[in-house]
């Protein structure tokens, strides 16, 4: 009995987690400041929410079994700031609906490039799921979407998938992260990025609006979501779990429609449902999903 209640728990824990994540490009229209100042912002309030979770989750020390190796900076540290940097780049050039669904074409990506580590070619699958996923969006190329974006927009958000896959790699090789993990995981990132704000661009002060919904993303879709969900992948059903993914550039696309933030587009639904199909062809079940191996079992109340 309380092993189905742990399941349903982590199901709702997956299903929280993608609502939160739906809601991310709302929450960049909502604030003026530059990519790389919003990212470094959200990081770092990530970094204080999962510190702040795990100190009342009675978690044990963060530890850091991964620091420091190659892929932990490249893939984890950079994979997560480069993911958070150019999407929000691409929000700020393009329709954000059309974005969000370019850059969402990544758990394709992420499914070939886990099939094509084993060694073998790509399954059939994989490919249908691909050049479906791609038809779909095709019009929205041809025809510039539903709103402008021109093509530095769409590159931003092959870019930003591109990271999340490098990202996802990283996370499925480790398996999934103890809540002490990820505060130094969002801390480094945050810290990456802030360097590179400093560097690249102009500090915008904006106004309390402005740093309250950058605060925003980094308490709900990166603080909140990714702890939820580290939670999901340890009780819920991990195929169940990846296909609630592809659901997110359909809710936030709805959403971005609904509140007037991208127009209503026809070929906008097309792409979406091509996105969700291809992806789910392409995935064939848990998988790439499943990771290769966990962290030493860690006490948490979670």
């Amino acid at each position: 009995m309380q092993h189905g209640s742990e399941t349903i728990s982590g199901i709702l824990g997956g299903v929280f987690s993608v609502i939160l994540w739906s809601g991310l490009p709302v929450l960049r229209g909502m604030t003026d400041l530059p990519p790389l100042q919003v990212a470094a912002v959200a990081l770092g309030v990530a970094a204080l929410m999962s510190g702040g979770v795990t100190r009342l989750a009675s978690a044990s020390r963060p530890g850091r079994p991964a620091a420091g190796g190659a892929m932990y900076w490249i893939a984890g540290v950079g994979g997560l700031a480069g993911a958070l940097y150019f999407y929000f780049l691409a929000l700020g050039l393009g329709d954000p609906a059309v974005v969000t669904l370019i850059t969402y074409t990544w758990p394709l990506g992420f499914v070939l490039a886990a099939e094509l580590r084993t060694g073998r070619r790509p399954r059939p699958a994989i490919l249908t799921g691909a050049t479906i996923a791609f038809a779909g969006i095709a019009p929205l190329l041809a025809a510039g979407g539903g709103g402008p974006t021109p093509a530095a927009a769409w590159l931003a958000g092959l870019a930003s998938g591109g990271a999340w896959i490098a990202f996802s790699l990283y996370l499925r090789d480790a398996g999934s992260l103890p809540f002490g993990a990820w505060a130094g995981l969002f801390g480094r990132a945050a810290g990456v990025v802030l360097f590179l704000h400093l560097a690249l661009e102009t500090t915008f002060w904006g106004d309390a609006g402005d740093w309250l919904a950058a605060a925003a993303i980094g308490i709900g879709p990166y603080g909140l979501a990714f702890m939820t969900w580290g939670y999901a992948l340890r009780h819920g059903p991990a195929g169940l779990l990846g296909t609630l993914t592809y659901a997110v550039p359909v809710l936030a696309s709805a959403a971005l429609v609904a509140l007037g933030r991208s127009p209503a587009d026809p070929r906008l639904a097309l792409a979406a449902a091509a996105v969700v199909g291809g992806a789910l062809i392409a995935s064939g079940g848990p998988g790439p999903f499943r990771p290769r191996r966990r962290w030493p079992q860690q006490r948490t109340n979670a």
